[in-house]
């Protein structure tokens, strides 16, 4: 342990946001991860190196959906490129991820970007820690009820991969 930087946890927010909303919700899951000691990163997807995704072992998707199902402005590149057929199978085998979809149960494509890209994810050989958490502006209690136990599950989750390290809480 030590000088090698072992003790480095990373962790990767990327979000598709259309109207802020998402953006806002990965600023709150990065620092939730800065509490937990993460080493974090927060970025709209099309402005994280396509390349590096392979390498982020640990990855939260925010996004939300517009429109009639259509991915935000932000990730319309990254979303180009993840559907390429020509991407091996295992392009993300190296990734354990979560999903976290921002949407409204009164339109028919309810978190349907979410949806498509957790099982794209899949597809790619991406390590899906949990089921997609489904935000719902509809929702009596408001979209953060989905947000908030979805969140505490994948903490729950992260922190038995990636424990803290010794003498931090």
């Amino acid at each position: 342990m030590g000088a090698g930087g072992d003790d480095v946890r990373p962790l990767v927010v990327l979000y598709g946001s259309q109207t802020g909303t998402a953006q806002e919700v990965a600023e709150r899951v990065g620092r939730e991860a800065t509490r937990l000691h993460f080493s974090v990163l927060v970025s709209a997807l099309d402005n994280f190196p396509l390349t590096d995704l392979p390498t982020a072992p640990l990855v939260v998707y925010v996004v939300s959906t517009t429109g009639q199902g259509e991915e935000p402005d932000n990730m319309k590149k990254t979303w180009r490129f993840l559907l390429r057929k020509s991407l091996p199978s295992n392009s993300l085998e190296h990734q354990q991820f979560g999903v976290l979809g921002l949407g409204d149960s009164s339109y028919p494509k309810f978190n349907h970007m979410a949806k498509k890209l957790s099982r794209r994810l899949v597809q790619l050989g991406g390590v899906q820690l949990l089921a997609p958490g489904l935000g719902d502006d509809q929702h009596d209690l408001g979209p953060d009820f989905v947000i908030d136990s979805w969140l505490e599950k994948f903490w729950q989750v992260s922190l038995q991969l990636y424990p803290l390290p010794p003498g931090l809480e």
